[in-house]
């Protein structure tokens, strides 16, 4: 066999045919072992080098500030609580639209760095929810 598919049924539809532990070390993120679970992701790269990396990890507070942490994530503060990556994804993914989110971003670890959005919601019980987006371009 020539070409061998990678299926991870945390991929959303239309999503590469990448693994997640890929799509993470492409992104330079690092993903606790508590929120493997619970975390979807969407990967997609073009002729053209640029990449975009969709992920949300739904998980207890804890794991979350876990990956937060980790990640060495920074708050910022944004007056727009409902980041664009945020409420342009498909309902089909469950992602929120109205829900007030925590905003981060994470220095480089290595260049080039891909740009990193980060919104958490962190008041959501019993799991919160970390949504990301990495992109090359």
């Amino acid at each position: 066999m020539l070409w061998r598919r990678v299926f991870d049924p945390r991929q959303y539809p239309h999503s590469d045919h990448v693994t997640l532990s890929s799509a993470l070390n492409w992104a330079q993120l690092t993903l606790p072992e508590c929120g493997e679970r619970g975390t979807r992701y969407w990967h997609f790269g073009n002729l053209f080098g640029e990449v975009d990396l969709l992920l949300r990890m739904t998980a207890p507070r804890g794991c979350v500030e876990q990956f937060l942490a980790a990640n060495a994530a920074e708050p910022i503060d944004l007056e727009d609580r409902h980041p664009t990556f945020v409420t342009s994804t498909p309902d089909a993914w469950g992602w929120p639209d109205e829900r007030p989110l925590n905003h981060y971003s994470i220095p480089a670890k290595r260049p080039p760095r891909p740009i990193t959005e980060l919104a958490a919601d962190l008041d959501a019980t019993p799991l919160a929810d970390l949504f990301i987006h990495v992109s090359s371009h």
